[in-house]
């Protein structure tokens, strides 16, 4: 195995770690600036950080721009616009076990976008994974009380937050199939160039987003800041490396860690979790390594006869 591969898989571990973590942080942020508002700010810092930085070392190329400029229109679209708005805006009228388990099914979506569009192979391994994680996800969300799923209501929230988990896959599908000659740098700064470029005209015509950001407090903008940096910047970075090793499919798999994550940081918190949880961070785990791979590495290999 190359060095490559395991670095690609830690750092979209590391990624998943910070989105996870967004989950915290971005309900201290929700309660004191509107959703477009601190997703303008959020967005606006990590563009702006991502451009600077890279853009002195040489490493984002104006012809990788001017050749990918439509596909990075709609991924960022895609990607950045509508999996935020809808995640922001789906939550407003549906409850967050609905939420969060229509997002865990974004590595299904990603899969069935991945068999029909990059003729992914399928096998025991794969589909095990999948299943286990999924299954991880679910009990985390209800913390064990299964019958909370049979009471599930459709809802217009969870319309729109099904439509940004198949916004995901399709950006995560999409970065493989509709960029060319890029790298992980430029795929993450050009995409989100355009998401942010997006998010603006919405801000001013929903929200009035400087005046918003006049009247946050010190407090949200560090958190915000975080996001940015962590959440955004070194988290997608991380990410779409992830696509270019590993795959959209394998890569998708490890989204489900991010409510695990959540689960984490609020022990560390103070609220320790149930049993349910750590069987459903256990199963979470599981459908990890079974969808990565990783158990064949141990297995014995047959020895050709010659």
């Amino acid at each position: 195995m190359k060095t490559s591969l395991p670095l690609a898989y830690l750092g979209v571990i590391v990624a998943t770690f910070f989105w996870g973590t967004n989950f915290n942080a971005g309900a201290y942020i929700i309660a004191h600036q509107p959703p477009i508002s601190a997703s303008i700010e959020r967005f606006s810092l990590a563009t702006l950080a991502l451009l600077v930085f890279f853009g002195l070392r040489g490493q984002l190329r104006l012809s990788t721009l001017k050749s990918n400029w439509l596909a990075y229109l709609v991924l960022g679209v895609l990607g950045f616009t509508i999996f935020n708005l809808c995640t922001f805006f789906g939550l407003q009228s549906t409850t967050p076990v609905n939420g969060a388990l229509i997002l865990a099914t974004t590595p299904l979506w990603t899969l069935v976008f991945g068999v029909i569009w990059e003729n992914e192979k399928l096998n025991g391994s794969r589909i095990a994974g999948l299943l286990a994680g999924f299954i991880g996800v679910v009990l985390v969300i209800t913390k064990g009380h299964i019958q909370t799923l049979l009471r599930l209501e459709v809802s217009p929230g969870d319309g729109i937050i099904l439509l940004g988990s198949l916004a995901w896959a399709l950006n995560m599908v999409g970065t493989r199939r509709l960029v060319r000659h890029a790298t992980a740098i430029e795929n993450t700064s050009y995409s989100m160039l355009f998401g942010t470029l997006a998010l603006l005209p919405l801000g001013f015509i929903f929200e009035n987003p400087l005046q918003n950001l006049a009247s946050a407090s010190l407090g949200v903008h560090a958190a915000v800041a975080y996001l940015a940096l962590c959440g955004s910047l070194l988290a997608y970075l991380l990410w779409f490396n992830g696509l270019e090793k590993i795959g959209s499919v394998r890569t998708a798999i490890f989204f489900n860690l991010a409510p695990v994550f959540t689960m984490l940081v609020a022990t560390v918190t103070g609220t320790a979790p149930n049993a349910w949880q750590l069987a459903g961070a256990a199963w979470v785990i599981l459908g990890v390594l079974l969808a990565s791979g990783i158990f064949m590495l141990f297995m014995p290999r047959r020895s050709a006869i010659g």
